[in-house]
């Protein structure tokens, strides 16, 4: 299922100058809410966004939004470390 949302042009604005922005950003901005309300997981909204689980860690944490980590998770971020390593 795809969804169209349609935002006013006086609300668009604040979301960025360019068409693109305004997706991109308004789409951060309602996942990074799906995220706070405990309805997706940082992997989940990661994808969502488009980009890697640790850029959206990243934004999260330059927002100041708490992340409580599951074991499940720092296993899957040591795995990942030690994939890049080699």
């Amino acid at each position: 299922m795809s969804v169209i949302v349609e935002i006013p042009e006086e609300f668009a604005s604040s979301f960025g100058t360019t068409a693109e922005e305004v997706k991109r950003n308004a789409k951060r901005e309602s996942t990074i809410e799906m995220y706070r309300e405990g309805a997706w997981s940082t992997g989940k909204a990661a994808e969502f966004c488009g980009i890697e689980r640790i850029a959206f860690m990243d934004l999260l944490q330059d927002r100041k939004i708490p992340m409580p980590c599951t074991t499940e998770e720092i296993e899957q971020d040591i795995a990942h470390a030690r994939r890049r390593v080699g």
